[in-house]
């Protein structure tokens, strides 16, 4: 739903939900972003409660989202992860106007077009997602990944993507050398950009005892240029003789 033109009725006016939205873009872009440099050609925007009456959205989302298991083939059987999923594409009208002015807000501020929007919803403390890079972007060398939380606040990890010595893969969760925990509350943005997807590992660690549940909104882009990734990605099928 363009912010610039809004669908009109027959009488020509825009509709109240067309006012709310732009209403909602024009503030959500211009509101303050803390940018950090985690590196000379990475870095991360946060705003803290960019988003309001997040809370709201979140019972909403939780409750009306298609969500989807997702499950994978693992070796020699299909596993679940730890989280719940579901997608939008990036022209298709939500029943969330807040999402819409969201992907509209950032998309005007980074003078970028995303890919759609990509749900996860993590119950509880169980429920998580190893440190990792986006890989199915295949171009890592220049990307956004703009990621909105909405609910419980968690720990949300960032660490370099190197092996330290006597480590073998890069998503070791004993090795916790160089980690930033973001904890991103309600209504957080965070904005990940430049070579970050490239060299530095995000992920939502398993907190103990009890924890609401959290839903992350991720909105992704990547310029296409540089060596493209070679691997399969997260959600390919991982076999003995691969």
């Amino acid at each position: 739903m363009p912010v610039e033109r809004p669908e009109q009725g027959e009488s020509g006016d825009a509709t109240a939900s067309d006012v709310t939205i732009r209403d909602l873009v024009q503030a959500l872009t211009a509101a303050d972003l803390e940018r950090h440099w985690l590196d000379r050609t990475s870095w991360v925007d946060v705003g803290r409660g960019w988003l309001p009456a997040a809370d709201g959205l979140y019972q909403r989302v939780r409750d009306t989202a298609p969500w989807q298991s997702g499950a994978m083939w693992r070796y020699e059987k299909y596993v679940l992860p730890p989280r719940l999923s579901a997608w939008y594409r990036a022209g298709q009208q939500l029943p969330y106007p807040e999402l819409t002015a969201s992907y509209l807000a950032l998309r005007r501020r980074y003078g970028i077009d995303f890919d759609g929007y990509g749900l996860s919803y993590y119950r509880d403390g169980a429920d998580s997602v190893a440190v990792h890079r986006d890989k199915e972007l295949r171009w890592l060398d220049d990307t956004v990944i703009a990621i909105l939380t909405l609910g419980a606040r968690r720990p949300w990890h960032l660490k370099p993507a190197r092996l330290p010595p006597g480590r073998r893969i890069l998503n070791d969760a004993r090795d916790t050398s160089g980690v930033v925990d973001l904890a991103p509350g309600s209504g957080d943005l965070i904005v990940l950009g430049g070579r970050a997807q490239a060299d530095w590992l995000h992920g939502v660690p398993r907190v103990a005892g009890h924890v609401g549940g959290r839903i992350s909104v991720q909105w992704r882009w990547t310029s296409r240029t540089g060596r493209p990734e070679q691997g399969p990605g997260y959600g390919a099928a991982r076999r003995f003789d691969r």
